[in-house]
């Protein structure tokens, strides 16, 4: 597991890590007040390979349930900073949006109570895009439970070795994963094994997300797992947690923004920021 992620992590300056693969672009990220990006292009990313990229471009942010859970004010704000913030994005999750993400999209859903405690994770699909099925459940049967979104996609381009690919929408318990395996292999069948997309909240930094994987995917260890940006949490940003992570022989990080928060006007206790994350994935031979 180690191993799998030296493959592609960015450094606490700003630049690749050393052990990161070579066909990534070297680079300072920019900041500025409101946000950070890391830099790349799925061109460049394949370009030294002379291999061809197929774009995953994917949002995710979990606005927290004070804020989205009931119908109001914060609720309509996040969902429409949601559709600003998305443009251009095949993939779209929240965490606690109790909301269609984006009209005329297909929305997987997972809804959890357990305890004291509940959850919902939506997760969105580009008509782009074919679904072939979906789920979504609880990770575990406790206090500590949170949900998760599954869906078996198609995009438009092929990717190498996956026919379809598995996408998950996760908000990772603060605990281990107990549950949910199951529910991932029902809807992906074949693709959990070494064609999974895994998007959202992890409480977890990247270092630290090997036995979440292993306990909700299993298959084929990560080889990307990115950004490692502190995320969380509004009005205190301490937590490196959401992270775009795949299985995918050959794939390659394309660059990310980390949005800086976005409902602050309401307060929004413990609200993530943002994250736009691009992903290049191997392009299947043309026959």
């Amino acid at each position: 597991w180690a191993g799998a992620w030296a493959l592609e992590r960015v450094a606490g300056n700003g630049t690749q890590a050393a052990t990161a693969l070579p066909l990534l672009q070297r680079g300072a990220r920019q900041r500025d007040a409101s946000e950070i990006r890391g830099n790349a292009t799925a061109a460049m990313v394949f370009a030294q390979s002379g291999g061809a990229a197929v774009p995953l471009n994917a949002f995710f942010w979990n606005v927290h349930w004070q804020c989205g859970r009931a119908a109001g004010a914060c609720q309509d704000s996040a969902h429409a900073r949601l559709a600003a913030l998305s443009q251009g994005a095949d993939l779209v999750a929240a965490v606690e949006l109790r909301v269609q993400l984006m009209p005329g999209w297909a929305q997987a859903q997972g809804r959890c109570v357990a305890g004291n405690n509940a959850d919902f994770v939506a997760l969105a699909v580009s008509p782009a895009w074919h679904v072939g099925a979906t789920g979504g459940g609880c990770l575990r049967g406790d206090g500590d439970t949170r949900a998760f979104a599954v869906a078996r996609v198609t995009p438009p381009e092929p990717v190498q070795e996956c026919p379809s690919l598995c996408v998950i929408a996760i908000h990772a318990p603060h605990t281990a994963i107990t549950q949910g395996r199951g529910i991932v292999d029902s809807v992906c069948g074949a693709a959990a094994q070494n064609c999974v997309v895994a998007i959202g909240d992890w409480n977890a930094p990247v270092g630290a997300l090997g036995g979440l994987w292993g306990a909700l995917v299993g298959g084929a260890p990560p080889a990307v797992a990115f950004p490692d940006e502190q995320t969380c949490c509004w009005p205190a940003t301490r937590f490196a947690y959401d992270h775009l992570v795949t299985n995918v022989a050959g794939a390659g990080q394309a660059g990310y923004t980390v949005h800086d928060y976005q409902v602050t006007g309401s307060s929004p206790a413990e609200e993530h920021r943002p994250v736009l994350a691009h992903l290049a994935l191997p392009a299947a031979a043309s026959r």
